[in-house]
């Protein structure tokens, strides 16, 4: 449900008050101040973010913000200025009893989920705890903020001077309608829930509509009969219905700031178990896949991301990818349609000199805007290493080529006609054909490949593009990680263990059958009368077990320990085998009961170390970009029709900003 259907639920469930509620207007100045900082938070110079995953499914992010106040503008700084004393006159506190201290300036760092929000400590470089402002009060003024600022809205449409009109009515006649909008706001803000789902309180049976209906009624008309009036208001009010914001206390004789937070992830790992089970068995081979997303200001220069792992861990791949461009390419893939018609209807025989020098001109700004993009996109392929082939974005490549490299065509009377409509790339076919490329190859997500990682610790640096304005509100970071064991001792520690167990089952039943092909009759009736079964079920059972003991497994919680997932189901297999063996010595089975036995403990064990010898020998490839979630026009990922990989986790900050 958006801010303004909660609003209007709220209006109809919440009792009318006797009085309007306590709202002072320097609150509502402020409140608004800390609004339009949280959503442009021109002040944040850099944003890092630190991800650490050692155990699946939990991560711990701690976030790092660069903070210049002289970015602040003027009013930004004499709002948030005047919430210090606005604070003391909320607790009774007097100007003249006031003492004399450091001036501070109350700034929001980030906007957090309100559904997920949890008590949050920000420090300083110096590591002291800085003061925060309770959600309660910075939630009061941003009611206050927003009810002055509806109120200011509709005092501006032309109908609030009509004495009969019901917006004149509810502006400076009726007070029960201003109350209740007034009182839905505070409710709704300051409490921590807010509504998902509408629910009606049926009327009683032998009533009529009263004065409290009318009042809700009058205000509920008024957010519906003014509702074009209040489309960007709708906007701000869901942001401060969604989201909460983190306002500290700064020292204003301080410019520069350091400051540091940690907040809480959504973790997705809940697989059926089945599925648990092979994906975990996979893991060994391809890796462990790990996905985190987040929200970033539209406003913001500069991110880092520093993913850590576990020291016998290793990050082997990792790239990030965002959408700060994608409302540029959606629009630029329309005005490709729009030219393609525009093409279509005026033929460069049929066209007339003002016409086509409109559609010229149009033509070049937009290929312009193409080869800008598909040049970036190069970059930042060359910069990560791998390739945009031409292959894969080929309608694109022909018109940015047309808008670059300055062809001309020679006309009848040898003239040289530059005319990009003449070019013979130039067609509705390519236009419509490069607007579907663009879309379909995802050239709206950009890329930032890591190739250097230092040791179990790997950095992604994204900086905003020069010439490009913000748009929206903020923009989309994806992260993939692909972990690997480093140290590579598990799987051959129980390549050796399977290898033992395999001889110490071998040896025992050369010994009981006197030759080492324990197969034939004589075998068989060897195997059948066993002499001395507890000796052979005891050293069955206890040099295995020993072994075992030497194994240094890693836990199966963490992400070493879900990366060993094949290698540990192997020893279970063998110590199965072993186990199974010395049953059928111990029940004195038939000769051929205890042969198979004897068989599978030897087989298998030496199966499970082909198997790990295997997959240590095999050569050491990357997984595909394209496998992992990369943007379909990064190299040979655009022709790759396999299913990318699902992770197995993924983390989510849940739209914190």
């Amino acid at each position: 449900m958006d801010g303004i259907e909660s609003l209007r639920h709220a209006i109809e469930t919440i009792p009318i008050p006797g009085a309007p509620p306590r709202l002072s207007r320097q609150g509502a100045a402020v409140g608004l101040a800390l609004l339009d900082t949280s959503l442009r938070l021109n002040h944040v110079r850099r944003l890092t973010e630190r991800l650490t995953v050692v155990e699946h499914g939990t991560a711990r992010r701690s976030t790092e913000v660069d903070v210049s106040l002289k970015l602040l503008d003027e009013g930004q700084r004499q709002a948030t200025a005047q919430l210090q004393d606005l604070i003391g006159q909320e607790h009774g506190e007097r100007a003249a009893s006031r003492p004399a201290r450091q001036r501070s300036l109350w700034v929001p760092l980030a906007r957090l989920p309100r559904r997920d929000v949890s008590p949050i400590d920000v420090f300083d470089s110096a590591g002291q705890k800085l003061p925060r402002l309770t959600q309660h009060e910075a939630s009061r003024l941003v009611a206050a903020g927003l009810y002055r600022l509806l109120r200011g809205i509709l005092t501006g449409d032309e109908n609030a001077q009509t004495a009969k009109h019901e917006l004149n009515t509810f502006l400076f006649q009726v007070h029960e309608p201003r109350w209740l909008i007034q009182q839905a706001l505070l409710t709704l803000l300051t409490e921590r829930n807010h509504p998902e789902e509408e629910f009606a309180l049926a009327p009683a049976r032998g009533t009529v509509p009263g004065y409290g209906r009318q009042c809700r009624e009058l205000a509920l008309d008024i957010l519906s009969g003014c509702a074009d009036l209040l489309v960007e208001y709708a906007y701000l009010l869901n942001v401060a219905v969604r989201d909460y914001m983190l306002v500290v206390a700064l020292d204003d004789s301080v410019e520069e700031h350091r400051l540091s937070y940690e907040t809480p992830l959504h973790v997705d790992a809940r697989q059926p178990v089945a599925k648990e089970q092979w994906r975990r068995l996979a893991a060994s081979r391809r890796g462990y896949v790990v996905t985190y997303e987040t929200m970033i200001p539209a406003t913001l220069k500069s991110y880092h991301l520093v993913a850590a792992t576990a020291p016998e861990a290793e990050i082997s791949r990792m790239y990030l990818s965002t959408d700060a461009d994608q409302h540029q390419v959606d629009s630029l893939a329309e005005d490709l349609l729009s030219l393609a018609e525009r093409q279509d209807a005026a033929p460069l025989q049929e066209a007339d000199g003002a016409r086509h020098k409109i559609l010229e001109l149009q033509a070049q700004t937009v290929l312009r805007r193409l080869a800008d993009l598909v040049r970036r996109r190069k970059w930042e392929a060359g910069q990560s290493g791998v390739e945009l082939s031409p292959r894969s974005l080929p309608a694109c490549h022909r018109l940015a080529a047309a808008a670059t490299t300055g062809e001309a065509v020679r006309t009848d009377s040898g003239e040289l006609d530059n005319s990009l409509r003449r070019h013979p790339e130039f067609t509705s076919a390519n236009l419509r054909e490069a607007a579907r490329e663009l879309i379909d190859r995802e050239f709206g997500q950009d890329l930032v490949l890591v190739n250097g990682v230092a040791d179990n610790e790997a950095r992604a640096y994204w900086r905003r593009s020069g010439g490009r304005d913000p748009r929206g509100d903020h923009i989309r970071i994806r992260a993939t990680l692909v972990l690997k064991d480093s140290t590579k001792s598990g799987p051959l520690n129980v390549t050796f263990y399977a290898l033992a167990v395999a001889t110490v089952s071998f040896v025992l039943g050369w010994l009981l059958v006197g030759s080492p092909w324990p197969y034939g009759r004589a075998a068989t009736e060897a195997l059948g009368h066993v002499g001395d079964g507890q000796s052979v079920i005891t050293m069955l059972l206890l040099l295995p077990g020993f072994l075992y003991s030497r194994l240094s497994l890693p836990p199966r919680r963490t992400v070493l320990g879900y990366l060993g997932t094949l290698p540990q189901t192997l020893v279970q297999l063998s110590i199965a085998a072993v186990a199974g063996f010395a049953a059928a010595v111990a029940t004195q089975s038939r000769g051929e009961v205890v042969q198979v036995a004897l068989t599978i403990a030897v087989g298998l064990p030496v199966l499970a170390a082909l198997v790990l010898f295997g997959q240590a020998s095999w050569r050491e490839s990357a997984i595909p970009l394209s496998r992992i979630g990369a943007p379909r026009w990064v190299g040979t990922g655009a022709w790759d029709r396999r299913k990318p990989l699902e992770a197995d986790v993924r983390f989510d900050s849940s739209g914190g900003w």
